[in-house]
């Protein structure tokens, strides 16, 4: 298992989590998480043929832009290792209520075998990205179809209510992922 000290600082990044999120405001978060975010020219071309509405063809559900991706990141209190970029990729989706088993399989296929070193999914991260998927579907909002500017000024907790989010299923969630991935940093952080 690595150290604390051998993991990148954009690793290490947490923001508040869904077990005690503080008064911390949205727009608060990702300034905080400007240092680490992406620029779009930053993102490998695979990426965004997968992930960016720009480039949306109908084969994945839940595309977003990078700063609506970096608010679901805030909301659910995932950092930016791979296994959080899972569960938020995963729940994003989720919530579109279009992921079929097809297209669960496909993305995955994409994010194993064609994604670049630094942003591939293993078998951990399919775990987390399937486990995601079911728990965004829960989830009464298309997190896909917010926009998220107008709630700069609230919490993370708030925003949680506002849109449906059931704390108690990231909670399940997440202690699944730290009972499963105990060798991870990321996962027994959240």
């Amino acid at each position: 298992m690595r150290t604390y000290k051998d993991i990148e600082p954009a690793e290490r990044w947490q923001p508040p989590t869904v077990y005690g999120g503080g008064n911390s405001t949205l727009g608060s978060i990702l300034e905080d998480m400007e240092p680490f975010s992406l620029d779009q020219s930053d993102v490998p071309l695979i990426i965004k043929l997968a992930e960016n509405p720009k480039y949306d063809i109908g084969l994945f559900a839940g595309y977003v832009d990078l700063f609506t991706h970096d608010c679901i990141h805030a909301i659910l209190g995932r950092g930016l290792a791979v296994k959080d970029e899972a569960f938020v990729i995963g729940y994003t989706m989720g919530t579109t209520k279009r992921m079929a088993r097809w297209r669960r399989n496909l993305f995955m296929f994409f994010a194993k075998y064609l994604y670049p070193e630094g942003y591939k999914f293993g078998e951990d991260e399919r775990l987390i990205f399937y486990n995601a998927v079911m728990a965004g579907s829960k989830c009464p909002s298309d997190l896909s179809k917010v926009d998220f500017r107008h709630l700069l000024h609230s919490t993370p907790c708030d925003i949680r209510m506002r849109l449906g989010i059931d704390c108690d299923t990231l909670k399940a969630c997440y202690s699944l992922e730290r009972s499963l991935c105990i060798e991870s940093y990321e996962s027994q952080r959240i």
